[in-house]
């Protein structure tokens, strides 16, 4: 009962602090994008490693408790690797702002691009990895490399490196650093839990591999690990290895939230991409809008007064099949995707998300749904 209770508190509390750091990580990027003075840059840098740090904590804390869980599955769906590995880089570069550090990524040029396998625990991994040698890899650059070791009609097996040239690590160590919580005297920063490398090998373990690392004391280190991934006869749809964003112009988006804070940020993420947007703050409100007006596609939070998210998406549904309509959320426990399809939206976005992975996915839901006004 205990762990069960343990479990809840730690998704309330991810719901409550994800809400106003999805205010915290836009504003700060937006506030990065638009030139700011030389004296505001460093408080503004400070200000966006921040939010970055608590956004990945409560990530970490909600993967731990689907570990111990054992709620952990593996998922396998066809990915891109380009797109991938770019993803991996525009989380992890903001870390790197306001230092000559640069992430470098190397990819055999016979490589296939094309895959089916659990991408979003690769992409995790990644990312903690990468994370990590950002901070212990100074103002050098960190090599992010991908090659295969060996692929048959059916499958191809791929070595992902990660290597900084920071401080090292004695061999002494090399286990400790791979335990809940630890992090070496000697290499401990501001920002830091000790979670990161523990979750990547959990990760691994459940895609059935293992973390190798090579370092030596004031040279660096690699961190490798090999997978096994099938090999798709024909790309799909999901291979979209860029988004063209401009394609949002002119395209009208009903953005459904009570919160005014949410509101006013979700909907500049969207004009500056030329899309007209109307806001409400209510389902009820949501359902008379669309009943007189014609949208591209809703964007709708899950709690709000008078009627919820959830329950409006069931009305919206009775009388429009095929517009798409996106949950904004906080939560994320198992199995919550599963009862919002049932209830009819058409995906999730969890806050606090990035900008890229909103106009992806309002790209991919019109395009699918075919909203032509």
């Amino acid at each position: 009962m205990k762990g069960q209770e343990n479990s809840h508190l730690i998704s309330m509390l991810s719901h409550e602090l994800r809400t106003p750091l999805y205010a915290v990580t836009a504003i700060s990027q937006s506030l990065l994008e638009n030139n700011p003075k030389k004296s505001q840059l460093e408080d503004l840098y400070v200000l966006d490693k921040a939010a970055s740090y608590l956004v990945k904590l409560i990530n970490d804390a909600l993967l731990i408790n689907k570990m111990d869980a054992h709620k952990l599955k593996k998922i396998e769906e066809d990915f891109n690797i380009d797109a991938l590995l770019s993803l991996v880089v525009k989380t992890t570069q903001n870390h790197i702002k306001g230092r000559s550090a640069e992430i470098l990524i190397k990819k055999e040029a016979q490589l296939p691009k094309h895959f089916k396998g659990d991408a979003l625990k690769i992409t995790q991994i990644l990312i903690n990895l990468v994370s990590n040698a950002i901070k212990f890899g100074g103002d050098k650059p960190i090599h992010v490399h991908v090659k295969h070791i060996k692929n048959t009609a059916e499958y191809c097996d791929l070595e992902f490196s990660v290597t900084d040239h920071g401080k090292g690590i004695l061999a002494a160590d090399r286990d400790k650093i791979l335990h809940r919580f630890h992090q070496l005297d000697t290499i401990k920063t501001e920002f830091g839990s000790g979670l990161g490398l523990f979750i990547v090998v959990q990760l691994l373990k459940s895609l059935d591999s293992q973390l190798d690392i090579k370092s030596e004391l004031n040279q660096g280190s690699c961190f490798s690990f090999k997978v096994r991934l099938k090999t798709p006869t024909e790309p799909t749809e999901k291979f979209v290895e860029q988004i063209d964003s401009s394609q949002l112009k002119g395209r009208r988006i009903l953005v459904v939230d009570d919160n005014f804070v949410n509101q006013t940020i979700t909907k500049k993420t969207l004009e500056k991409k030329g899309v007209i947007t109307s806001v409400c703050n209510s389902g009820k409100e949501a359902i008379r809008l669309l009943k007189e007006g014609k949208y591209h596609a809703v964007l709708m939070d899950l709690y709000m007064p008078e009627m919820s998210g959830e329950k409006a998406t069931e009305i919206i549904r009775t009388f429009d099949a095929s517009i798409p309509i996106i949950a904004l959320t906080a939560i994320d426990k198992e199995g919550h995707w599963e009862q919002l399809k049932d209830c009819g939206f058409s995906a999730i976005l969890n806050k606090p998300y990035h900008e890229v992975n909103l106009y992806k996915t309002l790209l991919d839901h019109i395009e699918i749904a075919g909203k032509a006004l």
